[in-house]
């Protein structure tokens, strides 16, 4: 392979994954700012307040493998509240607090998800930075300057870059998935309490 084209192709999937590095770092930046805050959740349920409590605590006690509350354990029930914190793959805490007469429950919910696929997420684009700058100097400096033309074409090894490239796609989106899946598992419990 040429010096020039060998030179065009390494600046170009260089730049080509320095973009897809940077968009992977705005992704996981905005997953951390939306998952910041607590989900939280309000619903109004036909039936008396400690049958919520029940409900959902049946729901986080008995929550099957694959289930958003897998791994839940019920830390605390009364005075119209109900904490639980999940130790699965799941990781979260919740609070979920209940008022109103023996007829009418007015419910609200709190959830803080765990760190854990954020931070994860947060370590691979900094090691993909590393590895996309490291990759590119050893590359331009042992590679390209080679007389052998054969040498010069392992400047496509750049390519390996993409290794580190797209986990923090996959571990941001599924912190972002996780969050909601949990509330919609709260959710369903609280309006299922009146058939519980």
């Amino acid at each position: 392979m040429e010096f020039a084209t060998a030179s065009f192709w390494l600046d170009a999937l260089a730049a080509g994954a320095a973009v897809v590095w940077f968009v992977g770092a705005w992704f996981v930046s905005g997953t951390a700012r939306a998952v910041a805050e607590p989900l939280r959740g309000e619903a109004e349920v036909a039936c008396a307040p400690a049958a919520v409590l029940a409900a959902l605590g049946r729901a986080i006690a008995g929550a099957r493998f694959r289930s958003p509350l897998q791994g839940g354990i019920v830390e605390s029930v009364g005075d119209g509240e109900l904490r639980w914190r999940s130790i699965g793959p799941w990781r979260h805490r919740g609070r979920l607090r209940v008022a109103g007469a023996a007829g009418r429950a007015h419910v609200t919910w709190e959830i803080e998800p765990g760190r854990m696929l954020l931070t994860a997420a947060r370590l691979v684009v900094f090691g993909g930075a590393l590895v996309v700058v490291g990759l590119y100097f050893l590359l331009h400096e042992l590679a390209l300057p080679n007389e052998n033309p054969g040498v010069r074409g392992q400047v496509f090894q750049m390519v390996q870059a993409i290794h580190l490239l797209w986990p923090p796609f996959l571990l941001a989106g599924l912190s972002r998935r996780l969050r909601r899946l949990v509330g919609d598992e709260v959710a369903r419990a609280v309006q299922n309490a009146p058939f519980a």
